[in-house]
């Protein structure tokens, strides 16, 4: 059996992992590469090969696999990886998972169709969505209501006719006239960020959008919260909440808004014609760090396998950057924004007295951290100096609840997981420089470490150094990240 490369350059991880996929879907008694491939003697289930995510075709006719039929329909032209086809697109999504190596790990794990599939920190729900394609009953969970929102979005748009996204489409737009306006918190907080005309517009289309069968409003809202921000008074492009200094797009919002939607529903009408199977994938506001084998929103039963791309230590401020469509979609009133991102696992965010309770907790390791990583955050206290910012001298505490928020979600997990079920977890590291010595923070090492203190076994950890986020802020991502490998105990 002959294997053909996508006609993309790969990045070295890739390759590692399609040999991986190889070795694990197909068995075959022999591999050797080829020009365009990697050619298999042998295999013991050829079937099998459609699931391959690094290779476009396979078999003596070059028939193209599931993930080269999915990625034909992309923006970028053949030269470029996709990672937007079918329900992928909807809205980006700051530091999101790679779908392809989500697809990927189910592979390697050989998670067969049927599973149930957890995502403890599901963001937008990328690995939901690959489960789904792969026939998998998947649940993601999160704290972010915009997350949970754009992932329950994705799900209903697998099962949605695409002319019927479109139909809405048109009668969101009619430009229904707007309800008397309310000085509420929620309008003045979006008259800060919006000119009159560009405020009027977005709020014409919500008023339209409730016109519009709920499944296919909540997809319309979605691709509508995605151009929010290049429309607004904000930086687009910046991490933090800053005033634009460039000009607001030449396109008016409802053309750039019915694009969207155009786009949107032909990946979608792509994907409908190139899955065989589809799962389902459900997302939950809740927090992973509390999760019980008896929650019935899980869709009750344990679980076969987990994965996740969780937030790494101090990470950047998702809610904050995210407020816009927190705000205009309703999730979230303006004065709770701060107060939600601070609750976030690895959140960077610490006030008033909080800072003084978290010197303590880290000074007497009141949270019972395993003993190696409570030290190295004390190694990082100890080590701050005069000239360091009030971040710097932040981040050994911070580090600190971060180990602890990691570890009590690992903890939680585990109940909800089967005896001997894989937990798999790309993990960026990270460092600092306190007291002018830069520290590399292992923090794939150290998760590992954490889960093994709460019934976890580590099978393997899986150097990704050229592993890359794409999307907002690409420049700003992890550049060495980790693939984590854990067994329930």
């Amino acid at each position: 059996m002959d294997l053909l490369w996508h006609p993309y350059k790969y990045y070295p991880y890739e390759v590692v992992l399609a040999r991986r996929e190889i070795e694990v879907l197909l068995s075959p008694e022999s591999v050797a590469d080829t020009p365009g491939g990697i050619r298999l003697t042998d295999p013991l289930r050829p079937e099998a090969a459609d699931r391959l995510v690094y290779f476009s075709a396979a078999g003596p006719d070059a028939q193209q696999t599931q993930q080269g039929r999915l990625e034909r329909v992309n923006g970028n032209g053949p030269n470029r990886q996709s990672t937007r086809y079918s329900a992928h697109g909807l809205h980006e999504y700051k530091g999101r998972f790679n779908p392809q190596v989500a697809k990927a790990i189910l592979n390697i794990l050989d998670i067969p169709s049927g599973s149930r599939v957890l995502d403890p920190f599901c963001g937008s729900g990328t690995s939901l969505i690959e489960a789904a394609h792969l026939g998998m009953r998947a649940w993601g969970t999160d704290i972010n209501p915009l997350a949970v929102f754009l992932a329950n979005a994705k799900a209903a748009s697998l099962t949605i006719n695409p002319a019927v996204l479109l139909a809405g489409m048109k009668v969101a737009t009619c430009r229904s006239p707007l309800p008397t306006p309310l000085e509420d918190d929620r309008e003045k907080y979006l008259a800060s960020w919006f000119t009159p005309p560009v405020l009027k517009t977005i709020e014409a289309l919500r008023h339209g959008l409730a016109n519009v069968e709920p499944v296919v409003g909540s997809i319309l809202s979605a691709c509508a919260s995605d151009l929010l921000r290049d429309y607004s008074l904000q930086d687009p492009m910046d991490l933090r909440i800053r005033r634009r200094k460039t000009p607001l797009p030449e396109k008016p919002f409802f053309e750039a808004f019915a694009v969207s939607v155009e786009r949107y529903a032909m990946r979608l009408a792509n994907a409908r014609d190139t899955l065989k199977e589809v799962g389902s994938a459900h997302s939950v506001l809740f927090d992973s760090r509390k999760l019980s084998p008896k929650l019935k929103c899980l869709g009750g039963g344990l679980f076969d396998c987990a994965l996740t791309s969780p937030p790494y230590a101090t990470a950047l401020p998702y809610i904050d950057t995210q407020r816009l469509s927190l705000v205009w979609l309703g999730l979230i009133p303006p004065a709770e924004i701060l107060s939600l991102d601070a609750q976030l696992v690895g959140s960077r965010e610490s006030r008033g007295a909080e800072r003084k309770t978290m010197a303590t907790a880290l000074d007497e390791n009141s949270a019972g951290l395993p003993r190696e990583q409570a030290l190295y955050c004390l190694k990082l206290l100890r080590a701050l100096g005069e000239a360091d910012g009030f971040r710097r001298k932040a981040v050994p505490t911070l580090l600190y609840r971060y180990f602890v928020g990691m570890r009590d979600s690992f903890k939680s997990i585990r109940k909800v997981m089967k005896d001997g079920a894989p937990y798999v977890l790309i993990v960026g590291g990270n460092h600092t420089t306190l007291g002018g010595t830069r520290f590399d923070i292992d923090t794939p090492t150290h998760l590992s470490l954490i889960a093994e203190s709460v019934g976890w076994r580590t099978r393997e950890i899986l150097p990704l150094q050229t592993y890359q986020r794409y999307g907002y802020h690409m420049t700003n991502a992890v550049a060495k990240e980790a693939m984590v490998i854990l067994e329930a105990a």
